[in-house]
């Protein structure tokens, strides 16, 4: 029992500081110590489907980021599912969820980007209000 404690209060600790993000693993070289969402992405369910979303940072703000989604279903769900992700992220960081999309949700059903292990990619920058 008291490991258990320890342990999460180790973890408080560690996330409060903005720490816990910088465990990310890599997909395709995309996400360094700087990106957002756990070793394994963070999940999101869409009609009975789990996908996984890791983010990565792309500018020094920290504002400007870029998404990976995997996971079975359709590519609109991924993106829905990375949309999500996004707003998470902007909200937590920056206190506001609008987005600027230069590679956005909206753009899937037309010609989803994928990187080379087929994860769905977005790109954006959080606009604080």
């Amino acid at each position: 029992m008291t490991r258990m404690v320890v342990l999460l209060l180790g973890l408080t600790l560690i996330a409060s500081c903005g720490r816990l993000d910088g465990l990310t693993s890599g997909v395709s070289g995309l996400f360094d110590r700087n990106g957002a969402g756990g070793l394994r992405g963070a999940p999101t369910e869409f009609g009975g489907v789990r996908f996984r979303t890791r983010m990565a940072i792309e500018s020094e703000d920290r504002r400007a980021f870029l998404t990976a989604t995997t996971g079975r279903g359709p590519a609109t769900d991924a993106a829905e599912a990375g949309r999500v992700r996004a707003v998470e992220y902007c909200l937590r960081r920056f206190g506001g969820s609008d987005i600027v999309w230069s590679v956005g949700p909206e753009s899937v059903p037309v010609s989803p980007l994928r990187d080379d292990r087929g994860a769905l990619i977005l790109r954006g920058v959080c606009v604080t209000r």
